[in-house]
């Protein structure tokens, strides 16, 4: 973990209200993990005053840069979709927990909604070239086909690949979790990774608890420090200390470890 001085190389609008930011700090590529995320100082002074947590989608150690997707939800993210190649950013990272990979041969399923897609494509493509695993499949679900953004980069990393909207725009009508249970049935899934919407992950923790078939969920939530000193992000769990801290402890965890029903309501 550090703080350093990232410029932004490129920009490209992924959707409407995404970009993808890639940035020149070779430290931070050097050392990320796939799960694992960087914390942007939006500005050079205190306005705004927070950090945003953001995860990250894909890294090149070669050339010593990482890929961002950032969603515009707030007034710092606005900004952030906005800057252009050669700003300087301060960041911190890498920082967090990232996913425990598979062993040679398993096969994994990666289980992505919205831009919860980011850290699995990172996950995939390591997975791809460099861990030999055995046997990828992605499974994307959004609202509609603005929503599955970043979709190729996704599919591209995958051998098999399926998306669903919940307005029937693109893929399969429904929602991603729809197609699990049909997956798991198949019989030759050894780890499942999901990120996306709290629901989508908690329905996917049950199917998965009620098949025996490990999973691990990356959490987003609400940080102060980021560094796992101001518990601003901690959620329940059934660890001990029951409340863990997303930023420090995750931001991935074992999914039978969370408390879904108190994390959703």
């Amino acid at each position: 973990m550090q703080s350093v001085e990232a410029a932004i190389t490129r920009r490209e609008e992924a959707a409407p209200g995404h970009s993808v930011l890639e940035l020149d700090c070779p430290t931070v590529a050097a050392e990320a993990q796939p799960g694992q995320f960087v914390h942007v100082r939006v500005t050079g002074t205190d306005d705004p005053l927070l950090r945003r947590p953001i995860s990250i989608m894909l890294r090149d150690q070669h050339r010593g840069r990482i890929e961002i997707l950032v969603r515009s939800v707030g007034r710092g993210t606005e900004m952030l979709t906005h800057l252009g190649p050669g700003t300087p950013l301060d960041i911190i990272g890498p920082l967090g927990k990232g996913f425990p990979l598979p062993e040679p041969g398993e096969r994994a399923l990666l289980i992505a909604g919205g831009v919860g897609v980011a850290p699995l494509v990172f996950l995939a493509d390591v997975l791809q070239l460099s861990h030999g695993s055995g046997y990828v499949r992605g499974l994307f679900g959004g609202l509609n086909d603005d929503s599955l953004v970043c979709w190729q980069d996704f599919a591209g990393r995958c051998e098999e690949f399926q998306a669903t909207t919940e307005d029937g725009s693109a893929g399969t009508q429904g929602l991603v979790t729809d197609l699990l249970p049909a997956q798991i049935a198949r019989g030759d899934v050894d780890r499942v990774y999901t990120c996306g919407p709290r629901p989508m992950m908690a329905k996917v923790a049950e199917e998965c608890a009620a098949t025996d078939v490990p999973c691990w969920a990356s959490l987003e939530q609400f940080m102060g420090c980021g560094i796992g000193a101001c518990l601003g992000c901690v959620i329940p769990t059934r660890l001990q200390p029951r409340h863990q801290r997303v930023c420090k402890d995750g931001p991935v965890f074992n999914a039978t470890d969370v408390l879904w029903e108190e994390l959703t309501a």
